[in-house]
């Protein structure tokens, strides 16, 4: 398989105004939704009745829960609020209209009458159950669960501190975007959405509006970015509810300010500590208390559970014990983040590591060399199988790039993890059977269709299938068309995770191949020889001494009247995630298939106001083999930017009364590119052993290792160890170093 940049086949519609999003569709007889929220972090309601408006009570009979599929238990959330307002932004009502003037309208008429509460905005607080954020919940603690793996040593230093991660939004260019189309006759559903996961909130769809899952059907039109946010089920649902009641197809699409209310990632604080003798690092002990808000997210404690391996990462550590208690306050559901946990546990474990090293007077990357695994494949003590890479080349790579002079010196090391999510087995859920299917036709000309389930949110993926069918049919990538994003598609589970290059790709590649044997098998039966007198090389097919284009062979077999029976050159292949397991009797369990490298190393300088400047910064990673390195390295670059954002400026914060600070971009910062330096980016390539062509995931790595390399890099300025740490780091935090150091 080639490594080439093949310039995106997607672009040409993009560039030219042809894509087709959510918005672009229009329904015959369609109507428009408008959402009614709550104005206060906790209080009771009560809306005025109109035949325009839709509560909950109004639909009490004909709505289920949402589901929560992987925590061991979660508080009831309706579609609606019922009775009780939990968060700002709580969706109280609906409103459909002919157009949006009209919903506007709408929403400005209609009387909502508060009664407002005390709400619990302070996840400290709320951990000692004075006041309950769901009375018949019984207590704010949603879940309260320890981990630990190895023997804690007998003899050891440690270095704590403590971490802040404040709630920060997606922000995808297109927000989330819903028609849902519902026939009353039929008791079915379709659903256009430019949701991550069609497949699994199909499954949702039909637990809460009990409509058999055969009978919804989402597609995923053209998406202008995910990064978590568009795996939020309340948009999906909110639409199909309307079109219910309505009994029309009816649109919603979200604004600016809903995203940023709504649609947050992680929200933590992390007390931990490195344990160490010498230069040798030999584990690590951690308590996360993790603010949910309101509600459970569908995915949640995932984005927790998905951080143990991270926690001890790429070291030969020999202990862990992480504990957590998730917890309950009056604000919006947290949910995935590109990265989906990670970052946070990257930073801490980097963090400290750094932190380390410059107690002992050794350099950053010295000690990291002391103690990575030397050789893989390697099982951790927390289950997890590491397929490949060379963690003391890469960082040596990586360290001859930045400049090691001055200070402001910053590097950071993770693994990414690619394809599954098979750790709810940790808090006894049976497991997910992660799959990902692909069906492939090649018609009489020798032109091929590949239909997949999974789709893209601007990240490539039409390309990179484009290619891996050109290579390995040896047919011209204008010859490929390919169909993405519909549950009435082959099976999987969505694009999420770095899984695409894992499982989607290797479903293609598997399917492919059983095309070349039903193409040699067929030629065969055409040419009257054993199959084996067949071979199929670069688009050329010879048999009987000749040589015919795989076109003219295709054309062959469906037009020879000899042929009977199965003439069709389609095939279909479905690939389970390679080497995954379930959680054993001490909790180990693997959840990914492989597991790529990201190191970055980045020089920064402070200027007076408390403002970081990022002078340079260089990024190394090994995905394993890559289909388009053009493609793999605007995904780095993307995640990284992400990733600075996270790190300096992007946050959601409350005020004592539970009302967001920052609602949209005039006050929630997202970089520019005066914030972005040029990045320089270097690869190494260790093929994945479980991987029919060598990839492993690259979509996340980006955005995970920038917080702990700044964070590092701040510290690096100063030569000081912090004890406090909150991100971002705003230049008032910066100041406030200074002050402490000037002091």
């Amino acid at each position: 398989m080639r490594c080439r940049n093949l310039r995106r086949v997607e672009d040409p519609r993009f560039l030219t105004g042809k894509g087709r999003f959510v918005d672009d569709i229009q329904l015959p007889g369609m109507l428009y939704l408008g959402v009614i929220r709550s104005q206060y972090a906790r209080a009771k309601f009560y809306v005025k009745s109109s035949d325009k408006v839709i509560t909950q009570e109004d639909v009490m009979e004909i709505t289920n829960p949402l589901p929560n599929f992987f925590a061991p238990k979660a508080p009831k959330e309706y579609p609606l609020a019922y009775k009780e307002a939990k968060y700002v932004g709580e969706p109280l009502a609906l409103v459909v209209a002919k157009d949006r003037y009209e919903i506007e309208d709408l929403i400005e008429e209609t009387y909502v009458e508060y009664e407002p509460l005390s709400p619990i905005v302070d996840p400290l607080k709320a951990m000692e159950d004075k006041e309950l954020v769901h009375e018949d919940f019984g207590t704010n603690i949603a879940y309260d669960d320890t981990f630990v793996y190895g023997e804690e040593p007998n003899d050891y230093e440690y270095l704590e501190k403590t971490f802040r991660i404040n709630r920060i939004c997606p922000s995808p260019i297109e927000p989330n975007g819903v028609i849902a189309d519902y026939s009353y006759a039929e008791n079915s559903l379709t659903v256009y959405a430019n949701t991550q996961v069609p497949q699994v909130f199909r499954t949702a769809l039909s637990i809460v509006f009990n409509i058999p899952r055969s009978k919804i059907r989402i597609i995923v039109p053209d998406s202008g970015g995910g990064f978590g946010g568009k795996i939020f089920l309340k948009p999906l649902v909110l639409a199909s509810l309307a079109s219910i009641v309505s009994k029309r197809p009816v649109k919603y699409i979200e604004t600016r300010t809903e995203n940023i209310m709504s649609v947050q990632g992680p929200d933590r604080i992390y007390k931990a500590r490195i344990l160490y003798k010498g230069d040798k690092l030999l584990g690590m002990d951690v308590f996360q208390i993790e603010d949910f808000g309101a509600y459970l997210h569908m995915y949640q404690p995932l984005p927790i559970l998905r951080q143990i391996y991270h926690l001890t990462g790429a070291y030969d550590m020999k202990f862990l014990r992480f504990k957590i208690k998730g917890v309950l306050t009056n604000k919006p559901p947290t949910g995935p983040y590109r990265g989906l946990g990670i970052p946070p546990a990257v930073l801490v474990l980097e963090n400290l590591v750094s932190s380390v090293a410059r107690k002992l007077g050794i350099g950053q990357d010295e000690i990291r060399y002391k103690n990575f695994i030397k050789s893989t494949p390697f099982t951790t003590i927390t289950g997890a199988i590491y397929d490949s890479g060379d963690y003391v080349k890469s960082l040596s790579i990586l360290m001859r790039e930045i400049k090691r002079e001055g200070k402001g010196l910053g590097i950071a090391f993770a693994l990414e993890p690619g394809s599954s999510l098979a750790f709810q087995t940790l808090v006894g859920k049976s497991r997910t059977p992660y799959y990902e299917g692909a069906y492939v036709k090649m018609d009489s000309g020798g032109e091929v269709t590949v239909i997949v389930s999974s789709n893209s949110m601007g990240t490539g993926h039409e390309t990179s299938i484009v290619q891996v069918v050109s290579e390995v049919l040896g047919i011209p990538p204008e010859n490929v068309r390919v169909v993405m994003g519909d549950t009435d598609g082959p099976p999987g589970t969505g694009f999420y995770g770095s899984r695409f290059s894992v499982v989607t790709i290797s479903a293609v590649y598997g399917a492919l191949q059983k095309l070349k044997e039903k193409i040699k098998e067929l030629t065969a039966k055409a040419f009257n020889v054993e199959k084996d007198q067949v071979s199929v090389e670069k688009g050329i097919v010879k048999v009987n001494g000749k040589q015919y284009k795989i076109g003219e062979i295709a054309n062959i077999i469906y037009n020879r009247a000899i042929l009977e029976g199965d003439i069709g050159l389609d095939a279909s292949f479905v690939l389970k995630s390679p080497n995954l397991n379930v959680a054993d009797e001490k909790r180990r369990v693997n959840f990914s298939s492989t597991y790529g490298i990201n190191a970055h190393a980045v020089r920064i300088k402070v200027e007076e106001t408390g403002e970081v400047k990022i002078l340079d910064y260089v990024i190394l990673s090994d995905c394993g083999n890559m289909i388009n390195p053009m493609i793999v390295d605007g995904q780095i670059m993307g995640g990284t930017v992400m990733g600075f954002g996270a790190s300096l400026m992007e946050v959601v914060k409350y005020d004592e009364n539970g009302n967001p600070l920052q609602i949209n971009f005039s006050d929630y910062l997202i970089p520019s590119t005066l914030e972005v330096p040029k990045l320089k980016i270097i690869h190494t390539i260790t093929p994945s052993p479980l991987t029919p062509l060598g990839t492993k995931g690259v979509a996340e790595g980006g955005a995970t290792v920038p917080m702990a390399a700044i964070v590092n890099a701040i510290e690096d300025y100063f030569n000081i160890n912090l004890d406090y740490i909150e991100i971002p780091i705003t230049p008032e935090f910066i100041q406030g170093v200074m002050e402490k150091i000037n002091h």
